[in-house]
């Protein structure tokens, strides 16, 4: 009887300290930081929590350059313990890097490229006076944008699925979508909420938004 006794505290311990361990994993790999940040030249990160897409998770954009395509890349990164850590898709002809996001000082983020660069970003606070708007896809299509009224021009040769438009002021731009083969477009999404079923679509940009254009199979 005392065997079983002991054998039950010590099952009821273990257990605690493993639930224990488990909420500090958890805690651990919590991840609370968000918005707009920038760097003393002038590159810009965004991390936002996505809902409205495939798989739920953290949008990571950057733009590490002066060129808002070619110097630019997105995507959703998981989260690695108190990191964020994965590969960022181009929005124009360069390669896919591969970044580990952490938390530096009180507001700031650190930004790793694999085989590059370190980032040091501070927060850009209630962007009063900056506007950041994403740019994405969900399902299998492209995406283009042009400041002004006039629609972009889509390269099927060089399909953005992803871009970043940073303002320092209010601007009207022309958003396109356009599916790949076997699909269809849906919609345009802001901020998760419908936001219109016309492909080609021109906007005042005044406040910091996330753009999705939405695309589905074709049903035959």
């Amino acid at each position: 009887m005392k065997k079983l006794i002991c054998f039950a505290i010590c099952a009821v311990m273990l257990f605690a300290l493993c639930s224990c361990g488990t909420q500090k994993e958890q805690a651990a790999a919590e991840w609370t930081r968000e918005g707009y940040f920038a760097d003393e030249n002038n590159n810009f990160l965004s991390v936002t929590w996505m809902e409205d897409i495939d798989e739920p998770g953290w949008y990571v954009g950057c733009m590490l350059g002066e060129d808002f395509i070619e110097d630019s890349w997105g995507g959703t990164l998981p989260q690695e313990g108190n990191t964020l850590h994965g590969t960022l898709p181009s929005s124009g002809s360069e390669d896919d890097i591969t970044v580990t996001v952490s938390e530096e000082g009180e507001d700031g983020l650190l930004l790793e490229v694999e085989g590059g660069e370190t980032y040091h970003f501070t927060s850009m606070g209630d962007m009063t006076a900056s506007i950041i708007v994403t740019i994405n896809t969900e399902g299998w299509g492209m995406i283009g944008y042009e400041e002004g009224e006039n629609a972009p021009e889509l390269d099927p040769e060089w399909p953005y699925q992803s871009a970043q438009v940073n303002l320092g002021d209010p601007a009207t731009y022309t958003f396109a979508a356009a599916p790949e083969e076997g699909n269809v477009f849906v919609k345009w999404t802001k901020n998760g909420e419908d936001f219109s079923t016309e492909p080609v679509i021109t906007v005042l940009l005044d406040e910091s938004a996330d753009f999705i254009a939405v695309f589905e199979e074709a049903q035959n």
